[in-house]
């Protein structure tokens, strides 16, 4: 069976209108275009729904039982689109967030601001404090909208991930520190002084820690802690040395300490957008999308960007 919406609607049009000529005006069509419709639809069902004669056009038997059950079917089609668009409005007004502290508080409050004078009915709801992994976890279970961070991919077959930029590595050091006389800093050269790191299972530690691997190079944590403003802060007191994502850069105000970028190898992280690949992405996620990579190109030239 080919029945579709247009047979039906052209089918009531010329059931209520009692004449194809004023139902083809009202469904913008010709009459013939109309006429066709309708004897499709009676081949479709079989039977003949209208007594058609040069003066006037009436329901048959077959089309007087089928003219309830099809304007039932377009009122019911009606409900169901008007729910949808509704839900997409009421989803419309608030976006759930996910995204690491460090990105929350240097690249994340100027996008925001561009959406907002955007978007400025849309609630933010913003999940600030989230490591990597939960991140994912967030996304994957549903709780928000999108996240921003790291990714381990080898985990997220239930994602949709979008590099956003490739970030850097550097070295931060307190204001003096003997390891930033020069503009870049060699892996090699971090042996041996104080490390401020974070957890095993913390994605940024797990890439400092697989480039010590692979260059047979002894990096022990000194003082670890779990998040990167407290590293920076330990830092700025001198307690250190840390290895930190080169966006940390844009962190306002003064600061008493110096980044230098880490080299041999230069090493670079993907920060990416994450949404769960069998949902459909809400309006106001869709947007902030669209903002979010718009800002990125804008600030940084593109994806591929290093210290």
């Amino acid at each position: 069976m080919n029945l579709t919406l247009r047979h039906l609607r052209g089918f009531v049009a010329v059931a209520q209108m009692g004449s194809f000529s004023a139902a083809a005006q009202r469904l913008h069509l010709t009459q013939s275009a109309l006429s066709m419709l309708v004897r499709g639809l009676e081949a479709d069902l079989g039977v003949q729904l209208f007594e058609r004669t040069t003066r006037q056009v009436k329901l048959t038997d077959a089309g007087r039982d089928f003219l309830p059950q099809a304007e039932q079917l377009l009122v019911d089609l009606h409900h169901a689109v008007a729910q949808t668009r509704s839900r997409a409005a009421r989803a419309s007004g608030r976006l759930v967030i996910a995204v690491t502290p460090t990105f929350a508080v240097t690249r994340l409050p100027s996008i925001l601001a561009a959406y907002q004078r955007e978007h400025p009915q849309v609630q933010l709801v913003l999940r600030d404090d989230a490591t990597p992994a939960r991140i994912q976890r967030l996304v994957q279970d549903g709780e928000v909208d999108l996240g921003i961070g790291p990714v381990n991919r080898a985990q997220a077959e239930l994602l949709v991930v979008e590099v956003l930029m490739h970030d850097g590595l550097v070295l931060a050091c307190p204001v003096g520190h003997a390891l930033a006389r020069d503009a870049a800093v060699p892996w090699r050269a971090l042996a041996g002084h104080p490390l401020i790191g974070f957890a095993s299972d913390n994605a940024l530690q797990q890439l400092v820690n697989g480039t010590a691997d692979a260059l047979g190079l002894a990096l022990p944590v000194h003082c670890e802690v779990s998040s990167i403003a407290t590293a920076v802060a330990l830092v700025e007191g001198g307690m250190g040395v840390s290895v930190l994502p080169s966006y940390i850069r844009s962190v306002g105000g003064p600061q008493r300490l110096q980044l230098r970028p880490l080299v041999e190898p230069a090493v670079q992280r993907e920060l990416c957008l994450l949404s769960l690949r069998d949902r459909a992405m809400p309006p106001a996620a869709q947007a902030f999308a669209q903002m979010l990579r718009r800002q990125v190109a804008r600030q940084d030239g593109g994806v591929a960007q290093g210290p």
